[in-house]
C-alpha cells in the first residue's frame, strides 16, 4: 500500500466523521454552481435587464464564496481536533512531520475534489429548476437548459484554489501541538471557561451605542459605525457575555441546583464556548438575510403604495436652472409622439401642462416643490381634492407626501420659508396627498409665484412637466402591460436623448414601469438573500451535528456514569434537548431581536412604514428550516444516548 492509497483509506474509514464537512461543502459548491448557470445563460447575457440581474447574481457569489471559505475552514479545523490522537499514534510509529503534512493535504484535496465533482453534478440536475425559478422571480420569460461550460469552469476554479488554500492552512493547526497532546486528542480534560467581566461589558456598551446611533437622525455616514458596533457586541456577546450570563446562573443556586439544570447549565458553557465563533457567523448571515427579506417586502408594499397613490400614468419633465435651459421645441416634439402613441392604441387619456419651482425651505428637509394655485386647480379634479378658490400673497397650502418620512414633522409647520427667493408664506392649511413624485408640495397663489420665479437666482430649477391621466388605466390594478410597453418605449427613448442633449434635460415616468423594475430588483435581491441563507443554514445544521458527534463519546461516557448514579431516561432526554436547542436557537433569537429592533427603528427615520410583520415573517421562515432541522438532530443524537442508559 502507497502513501496515497493510504490517504484514501483513511478518508474511507472515517467517512462518517467527514460527512458533515463533506456535505457542507459540496451544498456551497453546488449553490455556487448554480448561480453561475444563471449568470452566463445567453438569455441573461443578451437581455436588456440583464445587466441588473448579473451585477446582483455577482454579488452573491462573492459573499457565497466567503463564507465558504469561512465555513470549510472552520469545518477542517473542528475536524483535525478528532483526529489528533490518530496523528500523535503515527508520530510515535516514526511518522516524519512532512509525511503527516502531506498525509492531512491529500486528504483534504480528495474530499475538496470529490465535493466539487458532487456539487457540479448535483448543481446540473436542479439547473433548470433554478433557472425556472429565477426566471420567474424575475419576471423574464423562460430560460432554456443550456450546457454551462463556463459555469463549471469558474466554480472548479474558485473550490481548487480554496480548497489548496485551505489544506495549506491545515497543516499549521497541526503542526503547533506537541505529540503529547496529539495522543490526549479530543479526551484531554477542558480548562472551565472563563469570561472577561470588561469585555462582557464591551458588548452591551456596542449594542447600547448601535442602539443610540440608530435612533439618531439617519445618515448615511452613521451606517457604518452602527453596522460595526453591532457586530463587535454580537461576536463579543458569544465569546464572553454568554459565558458571563451562565457563570452568574452557576452561581444562582436556587436556580443551579433545582432538577436537571446542573446538568445542561454546566455543559452548556463549554458548549457555547466551543461553537462562539460559528454562532457569531450563523447570527450575522441571518440577521443580513432576514434584514433583506424585511426590507424587500417593506419596499414591495411601499411600491404598490406609490403604484396606487399615483393618478398620472406618465409624467414627462424638463428643467432649467444655470446649466439646463427649455428646449420647447424639443418638449412638443417628444410629447407629440407621446400623443401619437396612445392614439395608435386606441386610448383615451386627458394631458395637463405646468410648472413648478424647487427653492427649497427651511423648516423642510428635502424636496418641497411650488405650485401656483391655478395649476393646482386643474390637478384637483383628477386627484378628487377641494379647489382652493383664492390664496393671498403671503399664504401657502401645504400638501405632504404620504411616502414621505418627515410627514408627522411637517404637521407642525406652521410657516414656510423659501432658501431661495427670500419669501415666506403662512401654512393655512395641510393634508396628505400624493400629486407630485417626489417630495412635498406648497401651492401659492399666482402672483407670489411670478415674484418668487423672479426672485430666485439662476442656479434655482424650474420644471415644466406634462402629465397623462388615462381614466381605463386604474390605480387600484396591477400595472397594465400595455402601460408598462408604452412606458418602457418612452423611458429608453428619453435615456438614449440624453445622450445627445447637451443644454437640456428631459426625464420620462412611467408609474407601472417604474414600478415593475423596482420590483425586479426587489425580487432579485430576495432570491439571493434567501439562498445564501439556505446555504449556510444547511451547512450550520450538517456542521452541529457533526459537532455533537465529536462530542458523542464523551457524551455517552457521562450520560452512562450518571444513569448508574439514578439519571433517568426522561431527565436524559430534556437536558439533551436543551442542549441541542440551545445550539440551534440562540444564533436565532440574537439575529430576530437584532433584525426587529434595527429595522423597526431604521424604518421610521426612512419612512418606510411598520416592519413587524414583514421582519417576523423573514424570521419565521427561518426558524422553521432550524425547527426540522433540530427534530433531525434531536432524534439522531438521542437515539445514541439511549444506548448506553442502563
Amino acid at each position: 500500500m502507497n502513501f496515497r492509497q493510504f490517504a484514501l483509506n483513511n478518508v474511507r474509514r472515517n467517512a462518517r466523521a467527514y460527512s458533515a464537512y463533506f456535505l457542507s461543502s459540496a451544498f456551497a459548491v453546488m449553490i455556487f454552481f448554480t448561480y453561475a448557470v444563471f449568470i452566463f445563460h445567453p438569455d441573461i447575457v443578451n437581455n436588456p435587464m440583464g445587466t441588473t440581474i448579473k451585477r446582483g447574481m455577482n454579488v452573491a457569489e462573492y459573499v457565497i464564496f466567503a463564507f465558504s471559505f469561512l465555513f470549510v475552514l472552520y469545518s477542517i479545523s473542528a475536524f483535525l481536533k478528532v483526529r489528533k490522537k490518530e496523528f500523535g499514534i503515527l508520530s510515535i510509529l516514526g511518522s516524519e512531520g512532512k509525511q503527516l503534512n502531506w498525509l492531512i493535504f491529500l486528504e483534504n484535496m480528495l474530499i475538496g475534489i470529490a465535493s466539487i465533482l458532487i456539487g457540479l453534478a448535483s448543481g446540473l440536475l436542479l439547473s433548470k429548476l433554478f433557472l425556472l425559478i429565477g426566471a420567474r422571480v424575475a419576471e423574464m420569460k423562460e430560460l432554456s437548459f443550456y450546457l454551462p461550460w463556463k459555469a463549471m469552469a469558474l466554480t472548479t476554479i474558485c473550490f481548487l484554489a480554496l480548497f489548496f488554500v485551505i489544506s495549506l492552512l491545515t497543516l499549521f493547526l497541526v503542526r503547533q501541538n506537541r505529540v503529547l497532546e496529539l495522543i490526549q486528542g479530543s479526551s484531554k480534560p477542558k480548562s472551565e471557561p472563563k469570561a472577561s467581566v470588561w469585555l462582557s461589558f464591551l458588548s452591551m456598551a456596542c449594542f447600547v451605542g448601535a442602539f443610540y446611533l440608530m435612533k439618531q437622525k439617519f445618515d448615511p455616514d452613521n451606517l457604518i459605525f452602527i453596522v460595526l458596533l453591532g457586530t463587535i457586541a454580537t461576536y463579543f456577546f458569544f465569546t464572553q457575555l454568554s459565558i458571563f450570563i451562565i457563570r452568574l446562573l452557576k452561581k444562582n443556586r436556587p436556580f443551579f441546583w433545582r432538577g436537571t439544570n446542573l446538568l445542561w447549565v454546566s455543559e452548556m458553557a463549554y458548549k457555547v464556548k466551543d461553537n462562539a465563533r460559528m454562532f457569531f457567523m450563523i447570527t450575522i448571515v441571518i440577521a443580513m438575510s432576514c434584514s433583506v427579506i424585511g426590507i424587500i417586502l417593506n419596499v414591495n408594499g411601499q411600491m404598490a403604495q406609490a403604484f396606487k397613490k399615483s393618478e398620472f400614468a406618465y409624467n414627462y419633465v424638463t428643467s432649467q436652472d444655470d446649466k439646463w435651459k427649455f428646449d420647447f421645441t424639443q418638449i412638443k416634439k417628444d410629447t407629440t409622439k407621446i400623443d401619437q402613441e396612445l392614439k395608435k392604441a386606441g386610448i383615451k387619456y386627458k394631458k395637463i401642462r405646468y410648472s413648478t419651482l424647487s427653492p427649497g425651505t427651511k423648516e423642510i428637509e428635502g424636496s418641497t416643490e411650488v405650485m401656483k394655485v391655478s395649476s393646482f386647480n386643474r390637478l384637483a379634479d383628477i386627484y378628487d381634492v377641494p379647489k382652493v378658490s383664492s390664496l393671498q400673497s403671503n399664504e401657502t397650502l401645504l400638501i405632504r407626501n404620504p411616502l414621505s418620512a418627515d410627514k408627522e414633522k411637517i404637521k407642525k409647520v406652521k410657516n414656510l420659508t423659501m432658501a431661495k427667493g427670500k419669501a415666506s408664506f403662512i401654512a393655512i392649511k395641510q393634508f396628505e396627498k400624493k400629486l407630485v413624485p417626489y417630495g412635498h408640495l406648497a401651492v401659492i397663489s399666482d402672483s407670489a409665484y411670478a415674484q418668487l420665479k423672479k426672485k430666485m437666482p439662476s442656479a434655482a430649477r424650474e420644471d415644466i412637466s406634462t402629465s397623462y391621466y388615462i381614466p381605463e388605466w386604474s390605480k387600484n390594478q396591477l400595472p397594465d402591460s400595455l402601460e408598462t410597453k408604452i412606458g418602457k418605449k418612452f423611458v429608453n427613448l428619453s435615456r438614449e436623448n440624453a445622450k445627445t442633449q447637451e443644454d437640456s434635460i428631459v426625464i420620462f415616468q412611467s408609474r407601472a414601469y417604474d414600478y415593475v423594475m423596482i420590483k425586479q430588483a426587489m425580487n432579485i435581491a430576495s432570491f439571493i438573500g434567501v439562498f445564501i441563507a439556505a446555504i449556510f443554514s444547511l451547512s450550520t445544521a450538517s456542521f452541529l451535528y457533526f459537532k455533537l458527534y465529536t462530542d458523542l463519546n464523551q457524551d455517552r461516557y457521562l450520560v452512562y456514569s450518571l444513569s448508574r448514579m439514578g439519571l433517568s431516561t426522561k431527565e436524559m432526554k430534556r437536558s439533551a434537548t436543551i442542549q441541542i436547542a440551545a445550539l440551534f436557537f440562540i444564533p436565532l433569537v440574537v439575529a430576530g431581536l437584532e433584525t426587529l429592533i434595527a429595522l423597526s427603528l431604521l424604518n421610521k427615520q426612512l419612512g418606510l412604514g411598520d416592519s413587524l410583520i414583514p421582519t417576523l415573517m423573514g424570521i419565521g421562515s427561518f426558524f422553521t428550516v432550524q425547527l426540522i432541522y433540530f427534530f433531525i438532530v434531536r432524534s439522531r443524537y438521542l437515539t445514541q444516548l439511549k444506548r448506553v442508559m442502563v
